[in-house]
């Protein structure tokens, strides 16, 4: 039997470790697929380039994995579509960060946050050639908390699939699970577009909640932060106290910011070297 593991960040590499170092899987049956931009080194998440070359682990291309029969294939955060066809083995897995059948696709750290969902989860499946379509095997909920950001979020998702993928490896190597067809209704897609991360526009003219909600969608500093008149928003508050309608007015530190209904935001503006978030 072989295994290989595609993908990156902590999920992939503490899946990896988990298999040397806790079931002794065999390095000679283990090797790892890298997405393109893993660099090889530990950053905020683990590389799992790195992890792989000071651990003697193969590194192969997604092509290499086409012809091995007697392979189990597990996608944890791997940044390409699979078709399944190409591949002469069935076994083939993933751990999606949302709670399925609802938001397939993409930007799962933000779209649950934006439309004020209250849980989210993570769901091990099978892969078939739709996009996170597969039989789900397994999966667990969890509450999205009212000050959580898309890093928080992010972070989550991370520390729930690696306990997902504890609970159900030894089975997924016994084949011994069952798994059952995801449901059309709660079902839903967004793909690369739903989001334009390189011109982020924030809808003022709603709910003081809803406006919140858009702000801490895409707190996530190591990637991006929320702007208003060009100052980077590194936490947000809402409170129960009401100004007037639809404003927006700067502060000292922070933004007061309300909605249709009135109730003040604070959005708090980040100053140089001000925040460690790591």
């Amino acid at each position: 039997m072989k295994f290989c593991i595609a993908g990156k960040n902590n999920i992939a590499v503490n899946a990896l470790d988990y298999l040397i170092n806790e079931l002794h899987f065999s390095k000679e049956n283990i090797f790892v697929v890298i997405n393109k931009t893993d660099s090889g080194v530990n950053l905020w998440q683990k590389s799992l380039k790195k992890y792989a070359l000071d651990n003697n682990i193969k590194i192969k291309t997604l092509e290499d994995c086409y012809d091995i029969k007697d392979l189990i294939f597990l996608s944890l955060e791997f940044d390409r579509i699979i078709k399944t066809e190409v591949f002469k083995t069935k076994k083939m897995y993933n751990i999606h960060f949302s709670l399925l059948p609802a938001y397939k696709g993409m930007y799962t750290s933000a779209l649950p946050i934006i439309n004020g969902e209250k849980y989210s989860g993570v769901t091990l499946h099978k892969i078939d050639n739709g996009i996170d379509t597969g039989d789900i095997i397994d999966q667990i909920k969890f509450e999205i908390d009212l000050n959580d950001t898309a890093r928080d979020l992010y972070l989550k998702y991370i520390e729930n699939s690696f306990i997902l993928f504890k609970k159900n490896i030894k089975n997924i190597l016994e084949g011994n699970f069952i798994s059952t067809s995801q449901q059309a209704i709660g079902s839903s897609y967004y793909s690369k577009k739903a989001i334009d991360y390189s011109n982020l526009k924030f809808d003022y003219k709603k709910t003081s909640f809803e406006i919140y909600n858009q702000l801490r969608a895409f707190i996530f500093p190591e990637y991006q932060l929320p702007t208003i008149d060009n100052e980077e928003i590194f936490k947000v508050e809402l409170t129960n106290t009401k100004g007037d309608f639809c404003n927006i007015i700067k502060k000292e530190s922070f933004y007061e910011i309300t909605g249709i209904d009135g109730y003040i935001i604070k959005a708090f503006i980040k100053r140089q070297k001000q925040h460690n978030y790591n």
